[in-house]
């Protein structure tokens, strides 16, 4: 069940109508009903696997927190995550699987995900990447004693599968959704129903839709097309194709963070913020720490500072930046692509910290001249580097990644011939004029977050009423006439569900 389909948006009208007529006692088990019917619609076969990350983790979770400090603690931990993290090797990384057993055999495991389900095929459940990953924050968390392990099954189930983020985060913590969970299943009707709140969620979900069905479709057009001739690419196209990925991608992902942040609020749930303008970020460092920051904050708690962090001297620090971001390309899939764009920006990582070191030794001063510019081209130097790494996220291969990054590097005479190449494309001259102007409102938005430091639904509901309405009536004009929806138009489904 997609965000953007028609049936969603009578789905979260109905699971809104039960869960705010419902007792207060009974919104659990409307919110566990509207979790297994959204997650059991892409396949029913998927909740079984679901379920066994579900009663395999709560149950170790409370046999830790009776046993803590016991070495049966530490055992019952390991295996508990390989059941769990074995299931996503093998479900997650079966094209890999499958070419190894072809190479080996010559006959291969036909591996087929949910949105072409065969009748018997292996399935890939949906949100596996997510919610194990969610499941093993939670036992960990338990085990150092962060907090105490769930006892009720049915809570620890709609933790896992809430239905906003199982599909693709963002990565929630127990210890936030429990004590929310508590809350909202002790308050009146009226109490729940928080008017601001719920406006902040639709405004939420509005922008979503908005980058999702305006902006991320329309460029994804353009980034299918150029990268379909890649081959015949020139430096003008290659360059407009990674400016346009780096926006589809942004605003693919990000919509379905804002759709799911603005669902949950309506829930009475505050989720955590998923992005924060991570285009104008200072640097690569400062780039994951606005970009899936669910991700990246759950990467530096749970696999960087125990292999040691930064406590251990420079070079112990720059392998275990190293070892992160492997895992974090691995976590995208098993292709060398990812695993390639992972390193590559844990080298990034590693360069600019030898680079402040450098600049710190040769300027001793705090503040260099000209600060300001140096900021604005820090930012577009760290833009041109994430466009530049995009390439082999979107690539199919390493062979296809050197072709792209060989053409946009020496084809230079496609900027001689720049009127014929901008309108075709994949996009006429009227669906640029429409993306290129969403894409500007867009950075007017992500302009006002920055300086504020606020989410843009935040401030767009404390703005004075002729602003917020004015902004609330553009999205919506631009979702209703220019948004890419309806019959005869398959919408793509969201970037990071495929992860």
């Amino acid at each position: 069940m997609s965000f953007q389909s028609y049936f969603f948006a009578l789905f979260l009208l109905a699971v809104l109508c039960f869960y705010y007529t419902v007792p207060a006692k009974l919104r659990l088990w409307v919110l566990l009903l509207a979790n297994f019917i959204f997650f059991g619609w892409a396949d029913l076969r998927a909740v079984v696997w679901l379920g066994i990350c579900i009663v395999t983790t709560w149950g170790t979770g409370i046999f830790l927190e009776k046993n803590r400090g016991k070495r049966t603690a530490g055992v019952a931990f390991a295996l508990c995550l390989t059941i769990n993290l074995g299931l996503l090797a093998v479900f997650k990384y079966f094209p890999v699987w499958d070419r190894l057993l072809n190479a080996a055999f010559g006959q291969g495991v036909r591996v087929v995900h949910l949105d072409m389900a065969e009748r018997f095929g292996l399935v890939t459940p949906l949100g596996i990447s997510f919610y194990t990953l969610q499941a093993v924050g939670y036992l960990t968390d338990v085990a150092v004693g962060r907090y105490g392990a769930e006892k009720n099954l049915g809570r620890y189930a709609a933790f896992l599968s809430f239905f906003p983020t199982i599909a693709s985060g963002p990565i929630e913590r127990g210890g936030n959704f429990f004590a929310q969970l508590d809350r909202i299943l002790r308050q009146r009707r009226r109490e729940l129903l928080d008017y601001d709140r719920m406006m902040r969620g639709l405004i939420s979900v509005l922008l979503g839709f908005f980058m999702k069905l305006v902006v991320a479709e329309r460029a994804a057009l353009l980034v299918n097309y150029l990268y379909s001739v890649y081959q015949d690419g020139n430096s003008f196209t290659m360059l407009v194709g990674a400016i346009f990925y780096s926006i589809q991608i942004y605003c693919d992902f990000a919509s379905y963070s804002l759709i799911a942040l603005g669902t949950a609020a309506l829930m009475g749930i505050e989720l955590m913020q998923n992005f924060r303008q991570p285009y104008f970020a200072l640097g690569i460092s400062d780039f994951w720490r606005r970009w899936h920051i669910s991700l990246s904050s759950w990467l530096r708690d749970y696999v960087y500072i125990p292999l040691g962090g930064n406590r251990r001297g420079a070079l112990r620090r720059y392998v275990n930046l190293l070892a992160v971001f492997f895992v974090s390309g691995l976590w995208h899939g098993g292709a060398p692509t990812f695993l390639v764009w992972g390193l590559l920006h844990g080298l990034c990582q590693i360069l600019e910290d030898l680079y402040r070191k450098m600049r710190a030794v040769i300027w001793k001063k705090k503040v260099l001249p000209l600060a300001g510019l140096r900021s604005f081209l820090g930012r577009v130097f760290t833009f041109c580097t994430v466009s530049l790494l995009w390439i082999f996220f979107r690539s199919d291969s390493l062979e296809m990644a050197k072709v792209c990054l060989t053409n946009l590097f020496t084809r230079w005479q496609g900027f001689l011939y720049v009127r014929e190449f901008l309108f075709n494309m994949g996009l006429d001259r009227n669906e640029f004029i429409i993306v290129v102007v969403s894409v500007l409102f867009l950075l007017i938005l992500e302009l006002i977050s920055e300086k504020k430091n606020e989410r843009a639904d935040v401030w767009i509901y404390a703005a004075r009423t002729p602003v917020r309405w004015g902004l609330c009536f553009f999205m919506m004009l631009g979702i209703f006439v220019f948004g890419m929806y309806g019959p005869g138009f398959d919408a793509s489904n969201f970037i990071y569900v495929n992860f």
